[in-house]
């Protein structure tokens, strides 16, 4: 036990030896003429990659897709004879007339 202290306090007498060394090798901000380390960052674009969508249809023909289907011309109501629309009103599912 009495080794194990007199470490730590060892340790902690050299501590500041060790914080000044350290300090020695970072040069003075205020020195112009100081060299400074180059920093080396990886771009934030190394594993970019583009976003392939594949292939997929056009608009157009997506929108031809969902159109609906024509049978053909458009079809129109036969053309009535100029009577009354009272007179046409029972003709459609009535058996009375």
């Amino acid at each position: 036990m009495r080794n194990l202290l007199a470490a730590l306090v060892g340790a902690c007498a050299a501590l500041p030896l060790l914080a000044q060394a350290a300090m020695a090798t970072i040069p003075d901000p205020a020195d112009a003429s100081a060299s400074v380390p180059a920093i080396e960052l990886p771009s934030a674009f190394d594993k970019y990659a583009t976003f392939k969508d594949g292939a997929n249809p056009s608009w157009q023909q997506l929108n031809r897709d969902v159109a609906p289907k024509r049978k053909g011309a458009m079809q129109h109501s036969a053309p009535t004879t100029g009577a009354p629309a009272e007179a046409n009103a029972y003709q459609h599912g009535s058996a009375t007339k």
